[in-house]
């Protein structure tokens, strides 16, 4: 299984899986397995400069094949280092997120 964010889009809050019978290349099954919800204007800090990234799979965390979990980090292009600053504003901003889903595993596409 891959997991990956959409890189056509910056920034983008889909967190997609592909399959594959190979880790080497062949991916097919794209499924949006998460869309996180923190960043920009509509999301749940309500701050244009929240943004999400970096969705990364812990096989090491998949006991049995079919429950997976995941990471990603949330940030804020606000920076600064004064009291009105995004992480001194709200520290919960910076930190990482986990998310667990389920997935059947599906067969390999019959080869031509």
């Amino acid at each position: 299984m891959l997991l990956t964010q959409d890189s056509n889009l910056a920034f983008n809050a889909q967190v997609f899986a592909y399959s594959s019978c190979d880790p080497a290349g062949g991916w097919y099954n794209q499924v949006e397995v998460y869309r996180m919800p923190e960043g920009g204007p509509w999301g749940s800090y309500g701050d244009e400069n929240v943004y999400a990234y970096n969705a990364h799979i812990h096989p090491q965390l998949n006991s049995d094949g079919t429950h997976f979990t995941f990471s990603y980090n949330v940030n804020s292009f606000d920076n600064g280092t004064s009291e009105r600053s995004a992480h001194y504003r709200d520290p919960s901003i910076y930190k990482p997120r986990w998310v667990s889903f389920a997935a059947r595993p599906n067969p390999c596409p019959p080869r031509c």
